[in-house]
């Protein structure tokens, strides 16, 4: 953590018990886990968190973009050591859909529950670019069909990451996400 300019260190401590709490409470609960439960574990109080934040989505920028944008890399990466657009595209796909499924953070995140955390939107908008040029790269290929649009690939992982963490979601969500892009390949 970066020292934060003017805090007396009891501050700055306290400031640093709240993003390391966070992460940890955000990791197991995502992004709308109680504030008072990261302020209880920091051990601080509620109006601590308050004065030293100031709001669910100014914590959310000042912990959850570094985490985020590593694991999104780490799926850039994956993604793109594959040969073919369509390999891309499909690793892409279940790349993202396992990190919605297991992490409650990512899966906030890239469902867009918090709007104004603007750094997590920022990290976000680069996965959702990259999604956009693979769609766009299986059509040029030809392994794509034309119907099937950026906005489809957003509509899949909406799906998605909506399903795997409401407990009313039929068991057969994943199959029919799978039939949908089975369907969507040429040849």
């Amino acid at each position: 953590m970066t020292k934060t300019q003017g805090l007396r260190r009891d501050a700055q401590a306290n400031l640093e018990k709240l993003h390391t709490a966070a992460l940890a409470v955000f990791s197991r609960r995502g992004l709308s886990a109680p504030l008072e439960d990261i302020a209880r574990e920091a051990g601080v109080s509620i109006g601590t968190l308050y004065n030293r934040v100031g709001s669910r989505e100014a914590l959310i920028d000042a912990v959850v973009p570094a985490v985020a944008g590593e694991k999104l890399k780490t799926l850039t990466e994956r993604t793109l050591s594959q040969q073919s657009p369509r390999g891309q595209l499909e690793t892409f796909i279940s790349e993202m859909i396992e990190l919605q499924l297991s992490d409650p953070v990512m899966n906030d995140a890239m469902l867009r529950r918090y709007p104004d955390a603007t750094a997590l939107i920022t990290a976000c908008e680069r996965s959702t670019a990259l999604g956009k040029e693979l769609v766009e790269n299986a059509h040029t290929a030809g392994s794509l069909s034309d119907d099937f649009t950026p906005d489809d690939l957003m509509a899949v992982l909406w799906m998605a990451g909506t399903a795997s963490r409401d407990p009313a979601a039929p068991d057969g969500w994943r199959r029919v996400v799978d039939r949908g892009l089975a369907a969507a390949w040429t040849a």
